[in-house]
């Protein structure tokens, strides 16, 4: 196993597979490899970038003709049940965006886009302690992606931390 060096940043990446249709989905990303309880050490996330984009062509978008498609995303310390039960007022939310899309196939075949409702990209200036074993990516949409399935990928820049007794 590749440990990092203290003080040093690595990147963890996450990726997680949406169906066409507007389901809850969730991926597990196990942190035990960066954590280790015995020894006060957690995990500092720096920085989170989320990439949403078609399953089988990275430079297109998911989205939805004649209608506005809504999706968003969590990632959380904890598993969820449903993605309308997690706010960031949720001490399990370490980041979140939404991401809106609409192709309208009527007369001048108008597109827009608009991503930035929520904290997407997110960085943080100190960095965000997690002591978790696992996060958890999770997604949904409320309408059909037209273009089939997507994906939603994350990277996070991350470092490790020896937690102090006060």
């Amino acid at each position: 196993m590749l440990m990092a060096k203290a003080g040093s940043t690595f990147f963890l990446r996450a990726e997680l597979d949406m169906l066409a249709a507007g389901t809850y989905n969730e991926e597990p990303i196990p942190l035990g490899a960066f954590l280790n309880p015995l020894a006060d050490q957690a995990l500092v996330i720096h920085n989170v970038s989320v990439q949403i984009a078609d399953a089988t062509q990275p430079e297109a978008g998911p989205f939805s003709e004649d209608a506005v498609m809504n999706i968003g995303w969590n990632l959380t310390t904890s598993s969820q049940n449903d993605f309308n039960t997690v706010f960031l007022a949720d001490n399990s939310v370490v980041a979140s965006g939404r991401y809106t899309v609409m192709s309208s196939q009527t007369g001048t075949n108008t597109y827009f886009e608009f991503d930035r409702r929520d904290v997407m990209p997110q960085d943080y200036t100190a960095g965000y302690t997690v002591a978790a074993e696992s996060m958890f990516l999770g997604a949904h949409s409320d309408v059909t992606a037209t273009g089939g399935d997507y994906k939603i990928s994350i990277v996070m820049e991350c470092s490790q931390i020896k937690l102090g007794k006060n």
